[in-house]
């Protein structure tokens, strides 16, 4: 790109014309002759030198002519050149913005895939023209190859995508619940409330099948604040009952990223201050070790509210006990064959210098931390984290997830669903 202007250019012709400098030049040149004229004048001689002088004045004059020539030269070479480079730039077509039909996007990856194809497609058609400069050339983007594979989605998929909006904003939001219990004795601690969502056609969906498109869409908060309420209304309905079992509701980490989302939730429960300390909000791992500034002071506006967090999701076993209880961490969930697995090793420990995993319950209970085992799906599993002395357990093997009531959760609609009061008892004494 051009930052200065043209030079200015002499009426009629094409290049520009400095008179300043051929002026210099001309006198320049034209010097030693302009001196050996003026000493003749001056400085009497002989007869017999005045040949010799005047051939000298001759080859000065000579001399100031090339030198004119010389000087003319070099400038008219100078600004062809120039000239040719102007006219090649005003020559180079722009790249044509290549517009793409709108895809719907079912998830961020889709959306990053496209744009990545986009500019492919962009730079394949500049790069066509003969006439693109070196510094054009020279920029790359992404090689969009390295991404996963762009497709349009199927008719079944566009399908589903439509139908998953359309119960969303129908707000077909089902809760199950799934119990938390007490090792050895399998007594109910607390419920984890899980989201489903049911389509217009009756199909019951898990969040790993409707949650992607929601946050592809933006509307994660959204759904996360709905089963907020209707977590909050199940726990004013196990206070009723005299129950002391509290209600973990899990965020998504698209929410948590949200700017202003934590904060939120602050409102939503000092409509109920008599539910303070019966809802546990879960967060992923990922979530907590991303924490910004803004996170943490919403963290601990909740924390001084009364409201216990737990950490949900993890995909390994290091942490710091401590640090996990400043945040205001009272719960952590690890899956059940990470911490086995762990134990099976020879130390005892999963990775680096983490902690022996024998020694994570009662690390964790120093720092008023209780350790879930969750994901418990076969009952060789129980006696291990009995031995290992986890306090509390989920998983299949005690109880699988179960339907609420609508009227008690506040759905709208629910096909023949039961409520805690009917709900068979599945769980097994553990130990």
């Amino acid at each position: 790109m051009r930052t200065e202007g043209p030079r200015p250019r002499k009426a009629g012709s094409p290049f520009p014309h400095d008179a300043r400098g051929d002026r210099k030049t001309a006198l320049l040149a034209f010097t030693p002759a302009f001196l050996t004229v003026a000493a003749s004048a001056y400085v009497p001689m002989e007869a017999s030198l005045v040949l010799p002088l005047l051939g000298l004045v001759i080859m000065t004059v000579f001399f100031g002519l090339v030198v004119l020539w010389w000087q003319a030269e070099t400038e008219r070479q100078t600004l062809a050149i120039q000239l040719a480079g102007l006219e090649q730039e005003e020559r180079i077509p722009a790249a044509p913005l290549v517009l793409r039909p709108p895809v719907l996007a079912d998830s961020p990856v889709t959306v990053l895939r496209e744009l990545a194809l986009s500019v492919s497609l962009q730079e394949a058609s500049a790069e066509t023209s003969p006439m693109l400069p070196e510094r054009v050339q020279a920029a790359r983007f992404p090689e969009p190859s390295l991404l996963p594979s762009m497709r349009n989605p199927s008719a079944e998929e566009v399908s589903r995508m439509r139908l998953v909006t359309q119960a969303f904003e129908a707000d077909q939001i089902e809760l199950h619940l799934q119990p938390v219990v007490s090792l050895p004795h399998g007594k109910i601690r607390f419920y984890e409330a899980l989201a489903r969502l049911r389509l217009a056609d009756g199909t019951l969906l898990g969040p790993a099948e409707f949650l992607p498109l929601l946050e592809a869409s933006g509307r994660a908060s959204d759904f996360d604040r709905r089963v907020l309420i209707r977590s909050m209304a199940i726990a004013r309905h196990l206070v009723a009952r005299g129950s002391e079992a509290i209600v973990g509701v899990n965020l998504t980490a698209h929410s948590i990223a949200e700017p202003g989302f934590l904060w939120s939730l602050a409102g939503l429960l000092d409509t109920s201050p008599d539910l303070l300390g019966k809802i546990v909000l879960e967060m992923p791992q990922h979530s907590w070790r991303h924490l910004d500034a803004d996170h943490r002071a919403a963290l601990a506006m909740l924390r001084e509210r009364g409201v216990p967090f737990s950490l949900d999701r993890a995909t390994d076993l290091r942490f710091d006990p401590k640090a996990l209880a400043d945040l205001g961490i009272r719960f952590m969930k690890l899956p059940a064959d990470l911490m086995i697995e762990a134990a099976e090793q020879a130390d005892g420990r999963y990775a680096g210098p983490e902690l022996d995993v024998r020694d994570f319950a009662s690390a964790l209970r120093r720092q008023g931390i209780r350790l879930i085992a969750e994901r418990v799906e076969e009952e060789d599993t129980v006696p291990m984290l009995c031995d290992l002395g986890v306090p509390l357990a989920q998983g299949f093997v005690f109880a699988g997830p179960r339907p609420v009531k609508p009227e008690i959760a506040g759905e709208q609609t629910a096909p023949q669903p039961f409520g805690l009061e009917d709900a068979p008892t599945l769980l097994r004494r553990a130990g």
